[in-house]
């Protein structure tokens, strides 16, 4: 069943995270922060977005209310949506489907009068009030908060940025790598380069090579044919719930490279369809004895294994300031890769080099309240949760032992 967002507590609270919605967003550990006695004033409302009636948008948000994810298709999209947003800016319920979707989310057909260009471009204009309208009923579930959970901020600038509005949420995003001290180097990267590198590929051109076992191509397109929604859908039930207690980030592998691959798939990962990608995380982790499962829980707790925020537009996977080391991308602030896999080596070297070896640590809270201090207003026992939730629950599937 379906969460509410007005009942939502920012209490950090072992939960089921397999909850539609609130498994996706309102129970993430990225950027819940203690809530403020602070009495704050109501939050307003968003408007309906251009061209849309009141009466639809009111339907839309209500939905969005009931913790269920809206996705907006053209009709090219080859789904069979639940509800339809004529050229009259009505909505109207399509009597056609009357199967609901299994992940419980809600399909709106979005037409235009101009045509599928049209009607994409309106659908960039929507993602940007979807989100708008999850801050409301986020703001509006906490009213003692004084400031907007990262994920959401990250939702609203990827959303802004795709439709070329500017942004009007700042990212405080963390800073995983911070000066050590005047005395100790600090982790360089070359600051120039001629021209991005061409993203790595690995076990062939196509596919990915498991123990000498194929496991098959890398989809190059969105995981549904011809749908607008740039991420596959989520298998909110593959989500593990957060685990308590601490983990070495150095140990045998608790997961391979084809356990990774079905993961990030479930997750609706954008890494997922970068062929080799999951044996090159594989790898980048243990060649330098570290736990491949750690890098995925720090996928998933930074961005959704890449779904959202500057991260998914940067192929990183733990949000790094600075400038990356092969390809020399930036974006500015946060490092950008010319693949996923990149991102992966560059994660990997980072914690061993610059923490565990640099810095002497070993275990998750170690590095985490370096990586992501509670300065920054992370809660860095939720997050190392999250993290040794993702590593039990491989370690499970494997009955404990290492794999390889």
């Amino acid at each position: 069943m379906a969460q509410s967002l007005e009942s939502f507590s920012l209490t950090p609270q072992a939960v089921d995270s397999s909850a539609p919605f609130r498994a996706e967003y309102l129970d993430s550990t990225i950027g819940k922060k203690t809530v403020s006695d602070t009495t704050v004033s109501a939050p307003e409302r968003p408007a309906p977005p251009a061209g849309v009636k009141p009466e639809a948008w009111s339907q839309i948000s209500s939905i969005i209310g009931e913790g269920k994810e809206v996705n907006f298709t053209t009709a090219s999209s080859g789904q069979v949506p639940d509800y339809v947003l004529g050229t009259d800016g009505n909505l109207v319920k399509n009597p056609q489907k009357t199967t609901p979707n299994p992940d419980g989310s809600v399909t709106v057909q979005v037409d235009s009068p101009e045509g599928e260009a049209a009607a994409k471009k309106a659908i960039q204009q929507l993602e940007v009030a979807k989100v708008q309208e999850k801050i409301y009923f986020w703001q509006k579930a906490n009213p003692g908060s004084t400031d907007v959970p990262e994920f959401l901020k990250g939702m609203l600038a990827t959303a802004q940025s795709n439709a070329a509005i500017e942004p009007v949420v700042n990212q405080n995003t963390r800073q995983p790598e911070p000066v050590v001290n005047q005395s100790q180097p600090v982790d360089t990267a070359p600051q120039q380069v001629a021209a991005p590198a061409q993203p790595f590929n690995y076990g062939g051109a196509n596919s990915q090579s498991i123990g000498g076992r194929n496991i098959g191509t890398a989809p190059e397109s969105g995981y549904r044919n011809g749908s607008f929604e740039p991420n596959g859908p989520i298998d909110r039930s593959a989500i593990p719930k957060p685990v308590e207690g601490d983990v070495a980030i150095k140990g045998p592998p608790s997961c391979n490279a084809e356990q990774i691959q079905t993961f990030l798939e479930k997750m609706g990962s954008p890494a997922a369809k970068e062929a080799g990608f999951s044996q090159a995380l594989y790898d980048a982790c243990t060649e330098r004895g570290i736990d491949p499962a750690v890098a995925v829980g720090f996928f998933l707790q930074e961005s959704t294994c890449g779904r959202y925020g500057r991260a998914h537009n940067n192929l990183s996977i733990g949000n790094i300031k600075g400038r990356a080391p092969e390809s020399g991308g930036t974006d500015g602030t946060f490092r950008k890769y010319g693949s996923w896999a990149e991102g992966a080596r560059d994660w990997a070297r980072l914690i061993d080099e610059s923490y565990v070896q640099k810095r002497g640590l070993t275990s998750l809270s170690q590095v985490i309240d370096v990586y992501a201090p509670s300065s920054d207003g992370n809660n860095t026992v939720a997050y190392v949760n999250t993290v040794n939730g993702v590593v039990q629950n491989f370690k499970n599937m494997n009955n404990g032992n290492a794999v390889a």
